[in-house]
């Protein structure tokens, strides 16, 4: 390699001083030795500098500067190109000087000569140097990949799953099962969540002639036992497909059972790149253009047990401010057909879950579901003021009794506690195993009052009711961060723990998502990510590595959780990765997290939380700033916007 390199460059200069004889410029024939020379030597001097390549990929924001951190040999492989290209420019303008000669020549023999021998050597020397530059082009990506970006792209393929980055840093918000999950019933529906809304006939088969189509497009979505291959990919009629109204959630449903009852199987779901939006665009774009897949294991089972509420906001017989968002959280996924839409007083009305104020009826507003599809929240439609981010708040009637209720669906009398299906699908809630509500967690389900079945304890229904009071005041608490782990720039984590940050007060469960939660690698290497939240309290307080066992973290008040693959070893040099929140993370009152300043160390800590501070509106890791928060890999994160705050905590992984 360094011999082929001498020779080009020889055979380049040589060339060079036969051209600047021919001119008689002894100043283009010193700028071109020179320029030759030059490349030679820096390229020289870049063969022995691995080691300085090899420096730290990305520092930590620049030592708080804008200075170039780019290692020197990067800055050597600039150069280098800089001057190939100057010689090639010299030479063309040689080839122009030619030409002007010859064709002013005016047939005197010795000029036309030295013309012919200029245009001559010229190509001669235009040759060798571009070959010369894409040779060494060739060479010096070919060291980079060596000694920096290749030694990187080695780790990160390795921990890196095919068709996954789709998945919080792409198009999909969630799918259930989630990744790799194993003991999945034999009857459970597929779902998943976009980002925007999708062209349905992209995948449910002929939707755009017959609107009740419910048959898979096989060109979009393949599901099939990971061991048999593609080509036992459930037919295009085995699959029942559903949609929400707003076109953004699909679900997938069976006809027959998945797997069997003898042994566990592995399932494959494909998403391919046939999938478009409603504007008729690719839904998959960048790093995820070829789709998305993930696998799940079935197990034998057949679940037959019913869902329940875990907990609800606000709680029986409170007394809250009329800008609280009325939430549900549920034992186990729920169907988001049966368990999602709107009332706005039209000819069709969402009437599975209702929010009925005692004196004027029926609230208007829409039912969304999140958090792994365990947990429905309520916003109504009155706007009755703005948070600090100029966002909009909604509010329930002020100075009222509201009585929520959750619909258990109607049972299917020859399968129970299996939900009857109907137009629509479901007349009330059921789970992703289609087994109806078990309002009194009786471990029965026996369905709505419209049932003929019986409820055990004597009840008309098993549907989940509750009420509280609201006051005419608007609660404007700004949510701050209490806790995270891992702490900044900590070092030697799990590599598969959750990343975690805790918040003084409930969060709109519908916020929560990959939209204002994020998690990003640095140096970026395609990675999955999605967002959980519980609102549940560990006396504890705090979080660190103690609080993460087999099945993931413990629950604390108010906590998010940001899911990923593992992370790179730290035996394997490490890595960085950057947790993102902005300012679309929201109370459960609906105030953005915005101006205030996480207690850790972003504020002052004599002053007690939340700190205010509109001349200084972001957080970078613990600081607070006065732009948005920077690192070699910004254009990878989302931008935020004047008065985002986010946590960008830099870990560096453990083994």
């Amino acid at each position: 390699m360094g011999t082929c390199g001498t020779i080009g460059a020889r055979k380049g200069v040589l060339h060079m001083r036969r051209l600047m004889t021919h001119t008689r410029h002894p100043v283009f024939s010193r700028a071109a030795t020179f320029a030759v020379v030059s490349f030679c030597v820096l390229l020289l001097w870049f063969l022995g500098a691995k080691e300085v390549a090899a420096q730290t990929a990305f520092e930590r924001f620049g030592d708080a500067t804008t200075l170039s951190q780019d290692p020197i040999g990067i800055i050597i492989a600039r150069v280098i190109r800089v001057f190939l290209g100057l010689t090639g420019v010299i030479l063309t303008a040689l080839v122009v000087y030619a030409g002007y000669l010859y064709m002013t020549a005016q047939g005197v023999p010795a000029q036309i000569e030295k013309a012919k021998n200029i245009i001559k050597n010229a190509v001669i020397g235009l040759v060798i140097i571009f070959s010369s530059f894409a040779i060494t082009t060739w060479i010096l990506n070919a060291l980079l990949d060596a000694t920096y970006t290749g030694s990187v792209e080695a780790v990160a393929d390795s921990y890196s799953e095919p068709f996954s980055t789709a998945l919080g840093a792409g198009v999909l918000e969630d799918h259930y099962p989630e990744r790799n999950a194993s003991d999945i019933p034999r009857n459970t529906n597929i779902f998943v969540t976009f980002k925007e809304a999708i062209e349905v006939s992209s995948i449910i088969k002929d939707y755009d002639t017959d609107p009740t189509s419910t048959d898979l497009n096989l060109d979009s979505v393949l599901i099939y036992p990971t061991e048999d291959g593609v080509g036992s990919a459930l037919a295009t009629d085995a699959v029942q497909v559903s949609v929400t109204d707003d076109h953004e959630i699909f679900v997938f449903d069976p006809v027959d059972y998945l797997g069997n009852a003898e042994t566990d199987t592995n399932y494959t779901v494909v998403l391919t790149s046939n999938i478009e939006t409603e504007d008729g665009d690719p839904a998959f774009t960048g790093s995820s253009v070829s789709g998305y897949d993930w696998t799940f294991e079935v197990s034998t089972e057949i679940d037959l047990t019913p869902p329940y509420v875990v907990s609800v906001v606000p709680a029986a017989e409170s007394e809250e401010p009329r800008n609280i968002t009325i939430e549900i959280n549920f034992s186990e996924a729920m169907n988001p057909i049966a368990v999602t839409g709107t009332y706005d007083g039209s000819t069709e009305l969402f009437s599975n879950l209702t929010a009925i104020a005692e004196t004027s009826g029926q609230v208007n507003g829409t039912w969304e579901i999140s958090n792994g599809y365990k947990t429905v929240g309520f916003t109504t439609t009155d706007a009755c003021g703005e948070d600090p981010c100029g966002d909009i708040i909604y509010c329930l009637p002020g100075e009222e009794e509201i009585d929520v209720t959750v619909k258990a669906a109607t049972i299917n009398e020859d399968d129970p506690p299996q939900a009857a299906i109907g137009s629509p699908l479901y007349d009330g809630a059921a789970d992703a195993a289609s087994n109806s509500l078990d309002g009194d967690n009786d471990e029965v389900a026996c369905g709505s009052d419209s049932n003929t079945i019986t409820c055990p304890d004597g009840d008309d229904n098993d549907n989940y009711e509750w009420s509280f009071e609201t006051t005419d005041e608007i609660e404007d608490t700004v949510p701050y961060i209490t806790a995270h782990y891992p702490d900044i720039s900590e070092g030697e984590i799990d590599q598969t723990d959750p990343v975690a940050v805790s918040f003084n007060g409930y969060l709109k469960s519908s916020t929560v998502n990959t939209s204002s939660v994020s998690l990003w690698p640095d140096p970026y290497y395609g990675m999955w990510f999605n967002v959980r939240k519980t609102d549940d309290y560990d006396e504890d307080g705090t979080l660190d590595s103690s609080d993460f066992d087999g099945d993931g973290i413990e629950e604390f008040f108010n906590t998010v959780m940001i899911q990923h693959p593992t992370f790179v070893s730290t035996d394997e040099g490490g890595w960085d990765y950057w947790p993102v929140l902005t300012n679309d993370i929201k109370s459960t009152y609906q105030i953005c997290m915005f101006p205030a300043m996480d207690e850790l160390s972003c504020g002052d800590p004599d002053d007690p939380p939340p700190i205010r501070s509109s001349s200084a509106p972001w957080c970078c890791e613990g600081r607070p700033g006065t732009s948005e928060c920077q690192t070699d890999a910004q254009s990878l994160l989302p931008t935020p916007s004047e008065g985002d705050i986010v946590l960008p905590n830099n870990i560096e992984t453990a083994l």
